[in-house]
């Protein structure tokens, strides 16, 4: 059964919670370690390092709280943007006082990793230790200066190799998440995703649903092996995505059949292309066999019926294909809609033969 709400990316919906999660942590942190560093200024009678440390109290309680009211994304998002902005606040302060506070900056990188894609993150730690470098030429030793500038830098190097891999780990995830691993074709949790999205829009207008499957696959994986079957599918796969327009996806719905959704032209001017990958499969060479598909067509009219319906009489459609001597196409009609399926004394007088 399909769900009719749309279905949020899983890696995204990952990210969020995890950013979430590390945000409030890491407030919570800060807010106890700003009430300690707090206390112990004043004790020292450090009075502007004491006003620093409940200024950054204060931020970081702003920022935990917004990560409570707000969606995850955006409280995430915000509180690292507070964090960030104090950080770059801190050593112009610690100059304003004559204190030198470089020391704060090697909590940015780790920071930007979060808010900022590799890139951009990179940029902004090269910008940022330059800006502590100088505020800290202004204050202490040309060596002390090299020392901060030499471990800042380290610290980017690490953070932005993290990054990358961090980056590439995620579009793997993505790509298997959403995609066979057999044909590379998009999976059957992304068809549905796609459909719930198209439902969950209602004038979207109509789209045309083929389903599409191999003839007498059992009989190719009996008698020449699963190995062979496995091939045939991923070469039949591959020459339909060859005969789809550029950008139409191909999903594969089941072991060996295969989903297209295309708009429902009104002129009927995609009429066309159930049978035209019906040749170009009957045409190819898979595995040196000789290969066709049946295909059952159905006009979805979105917003005025559940996308079950017309799954169901595009799966009828492939099954009268089937029932009516395979390779060819099939299409709903009115007449068709109410005597797809036989009858149960039917079925029993004549079993239809395996796909």
């Amino acid at each position: 059964m399909l769900n009719s709400a749309p279905q949020p990316d899983p890696y995204a919906t990952l990210s969020d919670n995890l950013r979430w999660r590390v945000a409030l942590v890491l407030g919570l942190l800060i807010c106890v370690l700003m009430v300690t560093l707090a206390l112990i200024n004043r004790h020292l009678g450090l009075a502007d390092t004491q006003r620093l440390a409940w200024i950054s109290l204060a931020v970081a309680t702003a920022a935990v709280c917004g990560l409570l009211l707000l969606p995850k994304r955006t409280g995430a998002t915000l509180f690292f943007l507070a964090i960030a902005a104090l950080l770059v606040l801190v050593p112009a302060y610690g100059f304003y006082h004559g204190r030198a506070m470089q020391y704060w900056a090697y909590v940015l990188p780790p920071l930007l990793i979060f808010l900022l894609r590799p890139g951009a993150a990179l940029a902004s730690m090269i910008a940022y230790g330059v800006y502590v470098s100088w505020i800290t030429s202004l204050l202490l030793t040309p060596i002390e200066v090299i020392r901060f500038a030499s471990g800042y830098g380290l610290t980017v190097c690490f953070m932005y190799t993290y990054a990358l891999l961090q980056n590439h780990a995620a579009r793997l995830l993505r790509f298997h998440s959403t995609h066979d691993a057999l044909t590379n074709c998009l999976n059957r949790r992304t068809f549905n995703q796609a459909i719930a999205a198209l439902d969950s829009q209602g004038s979207a207008g109509d789209r045309d649903l083929l389903l599409l499957d191999i003839d007498h696959f059992k009989e190719i994986n009996d008698h020449h092996g699963h190995l062979v079957g496995d091939r045939v599918i991923a070469e039949v796969a591959q020459a339909l995505s060859n005969n789809l327009r550029p950008g139409t996806p191909l999903y594969r719905y089941g072991g060996e059949e295969f989903a297209v959704i295309v708009p429902g032209e009104p002129d009927g001017s995609a009429a066309d292309l159930p049978e035209q990958l019906r040749l170009a499969i009957e045409r190819a060479d898979c595995q040196g066999l000789k290969v066709t598909i049946s295909v059952g067509v159905a006009r979805w009219h979105i917003g005025l019926e559940k996308p079950e319906a017309a799954l169901q009489r595009a799966d009828d459609a492939l099954y009268l294909a089937k029932r009516s001597g395979r390779n060819r196409v099939m299409s709903e009609s009115p007449r068709e809609r109410s005597n797809l399926r036989p009858n149960e004394s039917e079925v029993g007088a004549n079993p239809p033969a395996a796909a």
